[in-house]
């Protein structure tokens, strides 16, 4: 019984949060890498005929979109800012890169498979679950309005004094 607890024992918190920190900005690093092969190394008219080739709908408002979102929501990922809404928002690009692109050509990246797609998606899925961690952006924005809150609830509880 003892092994069997071992085997399903979670991280304890300090350890947990630097393992949510380190997927987090591995993650943050590969969005916002590819955001910026699509904005500058490629440029936006590039990624766009990339798009228009691979009969993406809408290529222009698409490959905007897909640029924005890894760009700055790769940033965003590494501070762990807004979270949720950058991970809502890439997974939506994710989707449609599997649907439109990589989902015919198997799994293998180097073929052209949905390797890559489906880890971030994984990772991305992870972090919604367990959210940013501790060392974020998002946690210490959390903190501050819990310790408002807080400050406030007890300024009302106080007697008037008249």
């Amino acid at each position: 019984m003892e092994a069997r607890r071992m085997l399903y024992r979670p991280l304890p918190a300090p350890a947990r949060d630097v393992a949510i920190l380190i997927g987090r900005v591995i993650l943050g690093v590969v969005l916002f890498a590819h955001g910026w092969q699509k904005l500058v190394i490629n440029g936006i008219s590039g990624t766009y005929g990339q798009f228009e080739k691979l009969g993406i709908p809408l290529a222009i408002v698409s490959a905007s979109f897909a640029s924005f979102v890894e760009f700055v929501g790769g940033a965003l990922i590494i501070l762990g800012a807004l979270t949720t809404t950058v991970v809502a928002l890439d997974l939506v690009v994710m989707v449609g890169a599997a649907g439109f692109v990589h989902i015919t050509h198997g799994v293998f990246a180097q073929d052209g498979g949905w390797e890559l797609v489906g880890v971030i998606v994984a990772a991305e899925l992870a972090l919604a679950a367990f959210g940013p961690g501790q060392f974020s952006v998002d946690h210490l924005i959390t903190r501050l309005r819990e310790r408002e809150r807080n400050n406030l609830r007890q300024q009302l509880q106080k007697p008037v004094r008249r």
